[in-house]
């Protein structure tokens, strides 16, 4: 039977088996700068009309405002329900974890769309496609005008009457023309690579440091999660390589910070 508050690894496996594995992915978020497709800057793009794009959405969305708390609340489940902890511990767990992730998946997030965008100020790569590429039924104004428009609801209505214009400028599934519509705001770092790397890091770290392999296999499923959200936004032509690069290590490391903010208030509570 597992002591739930003492971990069951040493500084070097957990270097091997959560650190090294959590930077590799991150590493592998570079492949969206030398592969095409990935490369949401200049075509070929995929097609965003299709069943592929309806697919390529989903992904999207499990790492977004919705999907991404819902992940990691079957995360937290499935780390607290292991053998060996008292119904008091799995509390403390539950509440010390929702805490920190509040604090700095929140904190981080909030800083990113109120600060740090607004600071940038870097225009989504659609948008910069619809004002610089397309000739007739486009923007008719660049991309920085666009976002002088307004706020992000502002924006909206001229985006939604460019993408109703016949013929129209590109071609998108309803999924997709709904989440263009949405996603009006700045792109610089991407809030999708950054919620899926925290939750991933912060999960992986506690899932290698407490539980036995035969469940740990589920925690590492989160790493091509993150790769399949991260690649799902230049897909979408919502991000950059670079948006989605420097957002996975904004997560990567609150995510590994968290981990150490947890695991101390565990084990004052010890």
């Amino acid at each position: 039977m597992l002591k739930p508050a003492i971990m069951i690894a040493s500084p070097m496996y957990m270097v091997n088996r959560a650190y090294l594995p959590l930077f590799i992915t991150w590493l592998l978020i570079l492949l969206s700068f030398s592969i095409p497709l990935l490369n949401s800057t200049r075509p070929p793009y995929i097609d965003l009309s299709g069943q592929l794009s309806v697919v390529v959405y989903m992904l999207a969305f499990s790492g977004g405002k919705f999907g991404a708390p819902i992940i990691a609340v079957i995360m937290l489940v499935l780390l607290v329900s292991r053998e060996g902890l008292s119904k008091k511990r799995r509390w403390q767990e539950a509440v010390v974890l929702i805490s920190v992730s509040l604090l700095l998946a929140g904190g981080g997030a909030a800083l990113n769309e109120h600060i740090v965008k607004n600071e940038f100020k870097v225009p989504r790569p659609n948008i910069i496609w619809l004002a610089q590429e397309s000739t007739e039924g486009g923007l008719e104004m660049s991309a920085q005008q666009f976002y002088q428009l307004g706020d992000k609801a502002a924006r909206r209505q001229p985006l939604i009457d460019v993408l109703n214009k016949k013929p129209a400028p590109v071609l998108l599934s309803e999924s997709v023309r709904s989440h263009w519509v949405e996603e009006t705001g700045y792109s610089f770092p991407s809030g999708h690579a950054f919620s899926a790397m925290f939750f991933a890091s912060l999960f992986l770290l506690f899932a290698v440091g407490y539980l036995s392999s035969k469940r740990r296999w589920l925690f590492y499923a989160m790493l091509p999660w993150v790769l399949a959200v991260c690649y799902s936004r230049t897909l979408l032509r919502v991000h950059t390589p670079t948006d989605i690069f420097v957002g996975g290590l904004q997560g990567l490391v609150l995510g590994v910070l968290a981990w150490q903010i947890a695991q101390r208030l565990l084990q004052r509570l010890d």
